[in-house]
């Protein structure tokens, strides 16, 4: 199993980045970004499809399983990339 080492740095007040610190992670974890939206919607070959909703940061992960699970953009990222690759481990 490949290890993963995910480190965040913590954002200065007023400073926002969107979600490409959750795409790049989850890129070094073997996902892949979208033809047509790359830095937006990112695939495993479990099935599992990360997607970001909107300008607003707010995300979304679509299950191998079917279940969906939506993140405000207040989210943390290192909750939305372990929920990600949870999703993408699970048979």
């Amino acid at each position: 199993m490949t290890e993963l080492r995910l480190i965040i740095s913590r954002p200065e007040p007023g400073e926002w980045l969107g979600r490409l610190d959750v795409v790049e992670a989850l890129e070094k974890a073997g996902w892949t970004g979208d033809d047509d939206m790359p830095l937006s919607i990112l695939r495993h070959s479990s099935g599992a499809v990360w997607a970001v909703v909107g300008d607003t940061g707010d995300s979304g992960l679509d299950c191998p399983n079917g279940a969906l699970i939506e993140f405000p953009s207040d989210t943390p990222t290192v909750v939305i990339v372990a929920a990600c690759l949870a999703a993408a481990a699970t048979p």
